[in-house]
């Protein structure tokens, strides 16, 4: 269970975590999943007219049986924000599927705010700092799922991606069929449940795959640090740009000592050797397609000046760039 599931804390009078029974403040109602009953107890009616209703299943005790193989369902929440509901950045070890039922809103992350609206999916991957507001206009409404074992890859190659969000409007009916099938299989209870609900995520999530053809694709489960992925991904988008530890270190909110250890330790390679791996891939590529100068090439792959770049690629690559091309354009 992640850390912010097992450790909810309260700030500025609002809990947000998405299996707590822990109210202030009349912000939220939650119907917690019974370890000895196995029943849901609402707790809505005995604070009276909260402004976020909630209602929640978990799946973390399946017997080892029941596990399947690969991605386990841990939880779905059904829920409603009202306009006065402030979000408190979080992250959790699995991947939720965020899915607007109604309303209006806002992904918020540590750097960005992103608009939400009906019959959006918003998949955030695991480690990846986020919360929602609601809009005050119009109360969103929405149902999450919890995956285990499970990340998305949304572009080939990529090693990393916080999120996405696709717009579904014309597959609202089936989409919201597969989620309240699982919400229903979770009140009732019936025999073999969990099996039920573990293959309706399987045939949500290939219906998903289907729909946005090749937007995303599954990747298996990483213990790499958020940060060591995040800085990762922001050398690969601003390599050519002048991109120093400092300001990867600042990106992440790590000391950049700290940065560098735990991403060689990721890695096998430093955060500044990595971004002149990348440099250095960018320029030779240009130097076999291009008739840029080797200036020019310098500038367009971030080097601060052509003497650098030149001392660099021999040093890396063996040969000049100019050599290099000689031998390898086309």
């Amino acid at each position: 269970m992640d850390s912010y599931r097992m450790n909810c804390r309260n700030v500025s009078g609002n809990c947000r975590n998405r299996t707590c029974g822990n109210m202030t403040g009349n912000r939220e109602s939650m119907i917690p999943m019974d370890s000895t009953s196995k029943t849901c107890t609402n707790i809505c009616d005995r604070i009276g007219g909260p402004h976020m209703s909630t209602l929640s299943y978990s799946l973390t005790d399946l017997s080892p049986e029941h596990q399947p193989p690969h991605q386990h369902l841990r939880y779905v929440t059904s829920s409603s924000f009202g306009s006065d509901w402030n979000g408190v950045l979080h992250s959790h070890d699995c991947t939720e599927l965020f899915y607007v039922t109604d309303g209006e809103g806002w992904l918020c992350t540590d750097e960005t705010q992103i608009p939400l609206r009906k019959n959006n999916l918003v998949i955030v991957n695991p480690k990846v700092h986020h919360t929602e507001r609601s809009s005050p206009e119009k109360k969103m409404h929405y149902i999450v799922l919890g995956i285990d074992n499970l990340q998305f890859r949304f572009h080939e190659g990529e090693t990393f991606s916080p999120f996405q969000i696709f717009q579904l409007s014309s597959h609202r009916e089936m989409i919201l069929s597969l989620l309240h099938t699982i919400l229903e299989e979770l009140q009732k209870k019936q025999t073999s449940y969990e099996e039920v609900c573990q293959h309706y995520l399987s045939i949500l999530l290939l219906q998903l795959h289907r729909i946005t053809g090749k937007e995303f694709s599954f990747a298996p489960p990483t213990d790499i640090p958020y940060e060591c992925q995040r800085a990762k991904a922001y050398i690969e988008e601003h390599f050519h740009e002048p991109v120093t530890l400092e300001r990867i270190a600042a990106i992440v909110h790590w000391d950049k000592f700290y940065l560098s250890h735990q991403f060689s330790a990721a890695f096998s390679v430093s955060p500044i050797n990595y971004l002149l791996q990348l440099r250095i891939t960018h320029s030779k590529r240009l130097l076999c397609d291009t008739d840029y100068s080797i200036t020019q090439i310098a500038e367009s792959s971030g080097f601060s000046s052509q003497n650098y770049f030149t001392q660099a690629f021999k040093k890396l690559v063996g040969v000049s760039p100019r050599a290099y091309r000689q031998k390898h354009q086309k």
